[in-house]
């Protein structure tokens, strides 16, 4: 059975995600766990029924209301209604198809001009907005746009040089593969850090999107492998490391859905694979041990779904299994199973069995 929930801490999630697009009046959702959802300001009922797909858990009856909103009904066990589409979050970051994904991405660039707008209103914030957001079409370009004002403060602005970094840039970010990377580090920042006060925020200002944004872009390039597209790959490594404090070799492999939160002084190695929904706070190094390896992998494997404490320190091609906690100043040279948290050097506790009896958070506090 529907019941509706007004409740003001639900609305105020909802509002933190969506903004100033948030519209005014309670929202009706079924009375079930929900995660924070984006509501579908669109101009057709097809992009709502296009974003999720034709699958039994995902089907969509929509019909236009007054201003434009699409009202989507998506029936789920247990059934749920509402003024929303759900964000992508874990296991849609590598499923879902490059459709859903660029539905998304166009509702996600339709929240940032509807925040970018209030901007105007200040003069130190007007011109930032034209230039980043309004002035562009798809949120590719304003991905675009972020990354190229950061790199003028290395790159001249206007020369020749910048303006081949700049098309490169776009034309990059709206491959694929790029742009679901794009969408879901930002659905991942959204749905793990109070402190992002709806998308434009991290777009905006957050250095470790910024950073992770660029090392897609040098990966992209790093694969391609062009006369000159591996060298072109490690400067923007290099540009990174200078602007952002956070040094990724463009050779790993990461996944959508990471945040890198605080970003300074991370560190991942050149043979790292780092999953999807990941969760990564500052200083984390993803190295080798020193020993000589001959050409082999010699950082370690970051599985879906973990979360990397500050000052995390894990060496050596070592496997760290799905949903593992590294706690903070850990340094991690063993494998660590499923689920488990390491802390200290090595320590692995087996908090699935503290969790049954009480809550997910139940190990911060009984180590």
């Amino acid at each position: 059975p529907r019941s509706r929930d007004t409740s003001p801490s639900r609305e105020a999630a909802l509002g933190r995600i969506l903004g100033p697009a948030w519209p005014s009046g309670p929202i009706m959702l079924a009375n079930v766990a929900l995660v924070p959802a984006l509501l579908v300001p669109t101009r057709s009922p097809a992009m709502a029924g296009r974003a999720m797909g034709n699958s039994p858990q995902h089907r969509i009856g929509s019909s236009l209301m007054q201003s434009d909103w699409v009202e989507a009904t998506i029936f789920f066990d247990p059934p749920m209604s509402g003024k929303f589409l759900p964000p992508l979050s874990g296991d849609d970051y590598l499923h879902v198809s490059d459709e859903v994904v660029l539905t998304h991405a166009e509702l996600i660039h339709e929240q940032l001009r509807a925040q970018a707008a209030l901007m105007r209103k200040s003069p130190l914030t007007c011109a930032l907005a034209e230039r980043t957001v309004l002035a562009h079409a798809t949120l590719s370009e304003v991905a675009a746009s972020v990354l190229a004002e950061k790199l003028r403060a290395v790159i001249p602005s206007g020369t020749p040089e910048m303006a081949g970094i700049e098309h490169e840039i776009v034309h990059l970010l709206k491959m694929p593969r790029l742009l679901r990377c794009l969408v879901c580090d930002l659905y991942k920042i959204v749905s793990v850090d109070p402190a992002s006060d709806g998308m434009l925020q991290p777009l905006l200002f957050f250095k470790g999107f910024h950073a992770v944004c660029l090392y897609h872009i040098a990966h992209a390039l790093w694969v391609r492998n062009g006369p000159a597209d591996r060298f072109a790959a490690l400067r923007l490594q290099s540009i990174g490391a200078e602007l952002f404090s956070v040094d990724i070799h463009p050779a790993a492999q990461i996944g959508p859905g990471v945040m890198i939160d605080h970003a300074s002084g991370v560190v991942i190695g050149g043979t790292a694979i780092v999953g999807s929904d990941i969760y990564m706070l500052h200083q984390v190094t993803l190295g080798a041990t020193g020993k000589p390896m001959y050409g082999a992998k010699r950082h370690p494997t970051i599985s879906d779904g973990v979360i990397l404490g500050a000052g995390a320190t894990v060496l050596g091609d070592i496997v760290i299994g799905k949903a593992v906690t590294v706690g903070a100043s850990a340094v991690v040279t063993r494998a660590v199973p499923q689920g488990c948290t390491v802390v200290g050097v090595n320590k692995i506790l087996d908090n699935r069995e503290q969790t049954e009896n009480g809550d997910a958070f139940t190990w911060f506090y009984d180590i």
